[in-house]
């Protein structure tokens, strides 16, 4: 697609094998099959746009993630309440006022501990060139805010985009249409609220919020329709009955979605249920004979449906198919698909159909035994005399490949010779050279501390352990998680507890024990009875709690230490601040003063004498011959709790403890 027509090009052009010769293609001849449209048509969609080809895809994603949106959506929510830092310093640097980066940081230096609206005033009331523009947008923040108070949120909106300018300005941004529809797809929007029951900005601000939460989305405004002349993008089950002169089928390289597979608990219509046998003791759970059998036939099941489905997607076009997909290692794929070349009949090995994991298997094992991928299979060491090619198919193929070194030195000298016909034309007239250099330059600007905005702000101390330990390493981006509403209590109650819930409960019970009356065990069943009955605790977790372990727990020599110190805290919540280095020591990055906030809660401290201990206890399962494996894993944070404790008390921590409730052991470190 990408060399596919000139600047203003409709048309690109197409060899008619029928009719031996190169023929005109429009844009609407043209579809792009995704196996799935989310997410992949954004991508489509701003490429073929930023090379100038209207493209039209039935997406109903990304509307709220446009910059015009958000911008507008900021404004609207200082206008509500202007003691918003994020909206406000959003707006600020927008082209509605126009603030620049070095301008917002004065703006926090003249008040850094309250709010950035705060910080704006104290700075429009300074006799300079920052002060004077401050406090002109106050000025219109201040008219703003009025206009809201008695015109409806719809016409407030449109108000807004045609007095700061800002329709004006985005319809000269890159999709300045698309920008622009977008902005009046809200306005839309607005207007339909307000002729429900629920009226006022405050009232749309929460119910576009509320929408953004539960992963609504009202879908790009529409621009072009499916019968214009533009390059379509569907999904292949959204194709299925239709035709196209020319087909592009991508993503042939991806992997097949199997995870029904691998449920714990398998269901079938025909062969019933199979689960897993769970040996308590060992902790260990083995697929069953039932279970393998209904995990065989999904599978095949799925298989044969995206066999369909593939079927769908080669028998689209009429004249034309294009097939791409990537492989990490295609010398191995093909070697693998000529097995295929024993295959006496036409038709494929069941078995060999069996393994494959993409359509590019499928399609691969039928192209190695085909005429026109003779040439591939000798670049590749392959004898294909001996194959039994499939015969009299008269069906023309054109097999490319590219590695991706190549195929990015091919983009750069596209590029380059490109560049250089530009400059060319630009130094036939003078002073268009300096203005070419000035526009690459702003082009190609990075934010310098790109990696720094991606750091945490905050984390807990499991997580800081789950990355220094490897236990569960994940990139830095992960680790902003999305929101999830906590289940209501009575689905809650309809299941079995977790072992995370079991500690959850042990470490509350342990918590609120009196350490005056724990000498036996009908003392410490009476107290978590007594929890119970004044709603401190669930049935639930009185049940969880396994009292012999807690009575062993204080039987032991740390147990008695504790009931006879001075002063014992318990469930301590700390937040300390510590530099990223510390936590990301393999970047290799300098990260100037930045510092990350580790929070976290230490279970247990007490002083005994000039003697300061500390004690963090698991309640998971614990293997007697592994103890070392259990000090790796927790050793980072035990460090943070010490670190924290030093920080707070002035003083270094003497001895340092993890109890394993499992095996009733105390593990100095």
């Amino acid at each position: 697609l990408m060399g596919m027509g000139g600047e203003n090009s409709q048309a690109f052009r197409v060899y008619d094998r029928d009719l031996d010769c190169y023929r005109d293609i429009k844009y609407k001849d043209i579809v792009i099959l995704l196996r799935t449209v989310r997410g992949w048509a954004e991508v489509f969609l701003q490429e073929l746009e930023s090379m100038g080809i209207p493209v039209f895809a039935d997406t109903a994603t990304g509307f709220f993630q446009r910059s015009e949106v958000q911008v507008v959506m900021s404004l609207l929510q200082i206008i509500d309440n202007p003691m918003q830092d994020i909206p406000l310093i959003s707006v600020l640097r927008s082209p509605i006022a126009g603030f620049t980066s070095e301008e917002l940081m004065d703006i926090r230096l003249e008040d850094k501990d309250n709010s950035f609206y705060e910080a704006l005033i104290k700075t429009s009331a300074k006799e300079d060139g920052l002060g004077t523009k401050s406090k002109a947008f106050l000025e219109r923040l201040e008219m703003w805010r009025d206009k809201a108070l008695y015109l409806p949120t719809d016409e407030l909106i449109w108000y807004l985009m045609n007095d700061t300018g800002y329709y004006s300005f985005v319809g000269a941004m890159p999709q300045g249409n698309q920008r622009q529809a977008n902005l009046k797809v809200l306005f839309e929007r607005a207007k339909q609220y307000e002729e429900t029951s629920f009226k006022g900005l405050f009232n749309f601000i929460n119910f576009i919020n509320k929408l953004k939460t539960s992963s609504g989305d009202m879908g790009n405004a529409k621009i072009l329709g499916e019968n214009d002349d533009v390059v379509r993008i569907m999904s292949i089950h959204k194709s299925k009955g239709l035709e196209f002169p020319v087909v592009f089928a991508g993503g042939a390289g991806k992997q097949f979605n199997l995870q029904d597979a691998n449920k714990t608990l398998l269901l079938h219509e025909e062969l019933g249920f199979g689960i897993d046998l769970v040996d308590p003791d060992r902790r260990i759970a083995y697929a069953t004979v039932p279970k393998l059998a209904i995990k065989q036939r999904i599978r095949l099941e799925s298989l044969s449906e995206e066999m369909r489905v593939l079927y769908v997607a080669l028998t689209r076009a009429k004249e034309k198919l294009i097939i791409t997909g990537c492989d990490k290692n295609l010398e191995k794929s093909i070697v693998r698909w000529a097995a295929a070349l024993d295959c006496e009949e036409d038709r494929l090995k069941p078995d060999l159909v069996a393994r494959g994991s993409r359509y590019l298997d499928w399609i691969g094992q039928a192209l190695v035994r085909h005429k026109d991928s003779h040439e591939l299979l000798k670049t590749y060491g392959i004898d294909f005399s001996n194959g039994k090619a499939i015969a009299g198919d008269e069906s023309k193929w054109r097999v490319t490949t590219w590695k991706k070194d190549d195929f990015l030195d091919m983009h750069i000298e596209e590029v380059e010779s490109h560049e250089a016909n530009f400059l060319e034309q630009l130094e036939q007239e003078k002073g268009k050279v300096q203005l070419h250099q000035e526009i690459v330059r702003k082009l190609e600007w990075k934010y310098p501390y790109e990696r720094i905005a991606k750091l945490p702000v905050k984390l807990s101390v499991t997580e800081v352990k789950r990355m220094t330990t490897g236990l569960e390493e994940e990139p830095i981006q992960n680790l902003f998680k999305s929101q999830h509403l906590k289940k209501p209590r009575f689905m809650e109650s309809t299941k079995k507890m977790t072992a995370a819930e079991k500690g959850s409960a042990m470490h509350y019970i342990m918590q609120h024990l009196d350490l005056k009356n724990i000498d036996t065990i009908e003392a410490i069943e009476e107290q978590i009875q007594r929890l119970y009955e004044e709603e401190y605790i669930t049935e639930e977790w009185a049940k969880a709690a396994d009292v012999r372990r807690i009575y062993r727990f204080f039987s032991s020599p740390l147990g008695k230490r504790i009931k006879n110190a001075e002063k014992v805290y318990r469930e301590m919540p700390f937040n300390i601040e510590v530099s990223p280095e510390e936590i990301f020591p393999d970047d290799g990055l300098e990260y100037s003063e930045e510092k990350i906030l580790i929070q976290g809660i230490i279970d247990l401290y007490f002083l005994e004498g000039d003697k300061l201990v500390l004690l963090d206890y698991k309640t998971d399962y614990v293997d007697k011959n592994n103890i070392d494996h259990i000090i790796s894993r927790y050793r980072t944070q035990i460090k943070y709790y010490e670190k924290a404790l030093e920080i707070a008390l002035k003083r270094n921590v003497d001895e340092k403890y993890i109890y394993l409730f499992h095996i009733g052991e105390a593990v100095q470190l």
